[in-house]
């Protein structure tokens, strides 16, 4: 029975010390004292505040629900939602509601475009319409070409035109990412883009279908707080073996064995952040990645949990410069055990990196569904951006440090973006690499 130290116990970390618990001696290191990182909620005045993100599920894997499966009943907690989200422009973009052609009645609360944008291209007016129609025969066009764009920029361009790319695609995402995204390459997206065809946004606006070519039209979400409930129930069930509130200091190498704080490990898997591992590491094999690993680039979000107006939306998204927030996300919607009487409509509105409880607040009061606030959180650690380089030398990194026994998987032990799906996916396909080539 091999000894495996597992540092960091976020969701990652987490499926790790699960997937490995029953037949080997594991200990799991976690310098805060909550395990979950990324995929908790909390209780903030009676209802269910999620940190960071909405704590869903979506185009979940199989091997990910046979895993959740194990832990938790797939009964009638975790139900199947609709997805109904909205882009919100404010500066005349939109026509009238009676020209749309889908509505009977006016739109609810505020003229957002469902997304995804490309299939309500007749929202807009006649002359946004034209030009959109003109780079969508320039894409059809260059569909005729294989190359596989290399960056986001130039991805979104190819795909949607840049009519499309001025009015949504890049604003929003230069807000969320604060990044020029001609220098973030597409791969670190990987799994999380789709696009249709040309020919496909022209049927889809003819036919003024809301969910043609949608790749989420459903996501799976648990009534009891999310992702938070299959993290208490991972924590009850490892038990004695977390250890919270312990920052590892030392990680040392000697005589095949690893040390961690003192204590001798087989193997190692290193689920935390990436920046801390030439600080904690002290073998040589790490020293030539120090000066890549310290320009890693990251962004924190600051999510504020607030009262909204009633509105059948699940997201709102905001691409425009009249709001520093990029999102607000309408978790009252997903349940009713997320609101209570007093807030019976429920929500988070995200800002990237870390905005004052001040700025906040002279933000929310110029923001759709009158959000009132109640309370916010900032976490400096949410988004990992990746340079052209970030992918091969994170690689490097991996394939340097497993023939010793250490291992690495997560968000930011990886420096990509990963869902909670994507996490404990990865986080399974470690743990079967650990036995295919240790034999353990």
């Amino acid at each position: 029975m091999s000894r495996i130290a597992i540092i960091g116990a976020g969701i990652s970390g987490l499926t790790v010390a699960k997937s490995l618990m029953d037949s080997h001696e594991i200990t799991v290191y976690e310098k805060s004292e909550t395990a979950g990182g990324l995929a908790q909620s909390v209780k903030a005045d009676g209802c269910v505040f999620h940190i960071c993100g909405a704590n869903s599920m979506k185009n979940i894997s199989e091997k990910t629900q046979k895993f959740i499966e194990g832990i938790i009943d797939f009964g009638d907690e975790i139900i199947e939602l609709k997805r109904n989200s909205a882009i919100l422009f404010e500066n005349g973009e939109v026509s009238k509601p009676e020209f749309h052609g889908m509505f009977k009645k006016k739109m609810t609360e505020i003229e957002g475009v469902p997304s995804p944008i490309e299939n309500h291209i007749y929202m807009f007016k006649p002359e946004i319409q034209k030009r959109i129609i003109a780079d969508i025969f320039r894409v059809k066009n260059r569909e005729k070409n294989k190359r596989t764009p290399k960056f986001l920029a130039t991805y979104f361009k190819a795909k949607f035109g840049q009519t499309l790319y001025d009015m949504y695609f890049g604003p929003y995402n230069e807000k969320v990412w604060h990044s020029d995204l001609r220098k973030i390459p597409l791969r670190w997206l990987e799994g999380r883009l789709s696009a249709p065809t040309a020919d496909q946004m022209i049927f889809a606006n003819f036919n003024h279908d809301k969910s043609k070519f949608l790749c989420e039209k459903t996501f799976l979400y648990d009534i009891n707080g999310g992702a938070q409930r299959l993290v208490n129930r991972l924590v009850e069930i490892l038990g004695d073996r977390l250890r919270l509130n312990h920052a590892v200091e030392c990680i040392e190498h000697s005589g095949g064995k690893w040390i961690v704080d003192g204590e001798k490990y087989d193997q190692i898997v290193y689920c935390a952040n990436l920046k801390l591992l030439p600080k904690i590491l002290h073998i040589n094999e790490i020293k030539p990645f120090g000066s890549y690993i310290d320009s890693l680039k990251y962004h924190g979000t600051t999510s504020v949990f607030c009262e909204l107006s009633k509105n059948p939306y699940t997201e709102i998204y905001l691409p425009g410069k009249e709001h520093r927030a990029h999102k607000i996300i309408c978790t009252g919607n997903f349940a009713d055990t997320n609101n209570n009487d007093t807030h019976k409509m429920t929500g988070t509105v995200e800002f990237t990196d870390y905005v004052s409880e001040d700025e906040i607040k002279e933000e929310l009061s110029r923001m759709p569904l009158n959000p009132i606030y109640i309370t916010h959180r900032y976490t400096e650690y949410t988004h990992a951006i990746q340079d052209i380089d970030t992918h091969e030398t994170v690689e490097k990194i991996k394939s340097t440090l497993r023939p010793m026994g250490f291992y690495m998987t997560g968000l930011f032990a990886e420096w990509v973006q990963y869902n909670v799906n994507q996490a404990i996916n990865a986080a399974i396909n470690t743990v079967e690499s650990m036995h295919n080539e240790l034999n353990i």
